[in-house]
């Protein structure tokens, strides 16, 4: 009997924290839009610099480890660019973490080594790029908050510069 009324308590603090937590959300500053375009554009930098880390430990092609430079260099600024568009907009800042759907994929790339290597390491800069690319001229064109906007603004011929170059490099190794 003791025992119920700490149960209890314990209940509902766990009832009114999830309420305040729900309501802490749904406060948050910055439009869905601007929240999940922040996300998806952090993840995908995340992703970009894991990948061309773990090619600068794996690949011994010149190009390969060339292209991975640039991309911890650039996804580096683009980064950086975000996180202060973030601050002056009073949003949260974006995760530096690999999302989901790309988990999987750096784990994939990270088994590999060789020529598999650099031809997956290709693949995935063109279908992370062409993704980015994406995401990010739609959010240039229309996002509603302005700093947010002009960071994915300067960020488009970064990306596609990268999505040209890794398309050319795919189809030079065999695997458009």
């Amino acid at each position: 009997m003791r025992y119920l009324m700490p149960v209890a308590l314990v209940a509902a603090a766990l009832v009114t924290a999830t309420l305040f937590a729900g309501a802490a959300s749904a406060q948050e500053p910055g439009s869905k839009a601007t929240r999940d375009y922040v996300q998806a554009a952090g993840q995908s930098d995340a992703f970009e610099m894991l990948e061309a880390q773990t090619a600068l430990t794996e690949s011994h092609d010149p190009q390969v480890r060339a292209f991975a430079q640039a991309m911890l260099a650039d996804h580096g600024r683009t980064s950086q660019a975000l996180q202060q568009a973030t601050a002056t907009s009073g949003l949260k800042p974006p995760p530096m973490v690999v999302g989901a759907d790309q988990a999987p994929l750096l784990g994939a790339l990270q088994g590999l080594r060789g020529r598999e290597f650099d031809q997956a390491y290709w693949r995935h800069q063109v279908l992370g790029h062409r993704s980015a690319l994406t995401m990010t001229q739609m959010y240039a064109a229309s996002g509603d908050d302005a700093a947010v906007r002009q960071a994915a603004q300067s960020a488009v011929p970064i990306i596609q510069a990268h999505l040209q170059q890794a398309e050319q490099m795919a189809a030079a190794t065999g695997d458009s």
